[in-house]
């Protein structure tokens, strides 16, 4: 038994001098020893940036207006998503800008530019504000822009883009799916 607890002291302080050692700096071959402690650079957080969006997101549709409708056809047309417009009425685009990060809609405190390209080149501004609502359904805000189609204006597809930019510089960008069927059309007045 003594030989036993000879045995295990000696493991025993040999494994104290190890640990000993070890916090001293090992072998001692470095410059710390066991009265100085060790210097460490300080750490610096870093600070992380905030995410800023670089691109947007276009969630929209195409309506009829009630211009140059009935009182019968307003209650049925008006408002309606559509992609065939005839000559003598008006497009509305209703759209949301999304911010891709977030997914919360912006609106005009932080829209730089938002405009509807028409196939000439010319370009509208969308405008930022409630529509509808009622004491029951409060009114819904998104960005709109129209065009009146002349009476005489051809007809077929009628190509157009969207694009926005936020005050960021983040920019998104619409085009129709280049499929005719799916592309909004102008079509001969009186039809639907």
């Amino acid at each position: 038994m003594t030989f036993r607890f000879r045995a295990f002291a000696s493991i025993a302080a040999t494994t104290f001098l190890a640990g000993v050692l070890a916090s001293c700096g090992g072998t001692g071959e470095t410059g710390t020893s066991a009265t100085t402690a060790p210097t460490t650079a300080p750490t610096v957080a870093a600070v992380a940036k905030p995410q800023v969006a670089t691109f947007l997101i276009l969630q929209g549709d195409t309506v009829r207006s009630p211009e140059g409708l009935t009182d019968e056809e307003k209650t049925f047309l008006s408002c309606t998503q559509q992609s065939r417009f005839p000559q003598g009425s008006r497009v509305v685009w209703r759209y949301r800008v999304l911010d891709p990060l977030t997914s919360k809609a912006l609106d005009d405190k932080a829209i730089k530019s938002f405009d509807l390209v028409l196939p000439d080149g010319k370009t509208a501004a969308f405008k930022y504000g409630g529509h509808g609502g009622t004491k029951e359904a409060p009114a819904e805000f998104f960005w709109t822009a129209g065009f009146s189609v002349p009476k005489d204006y051809p007809t077929g597809a009628f190509n157009y883009k969207i694009k926005a930019t936020n005050l960021d510089g983040a920019i998104g960008t619409w085009d129709q799916f280049k499929v005719p069927a799916a592309q909004l059309q102008i079509v001969p007045a009186g039809t639907r």
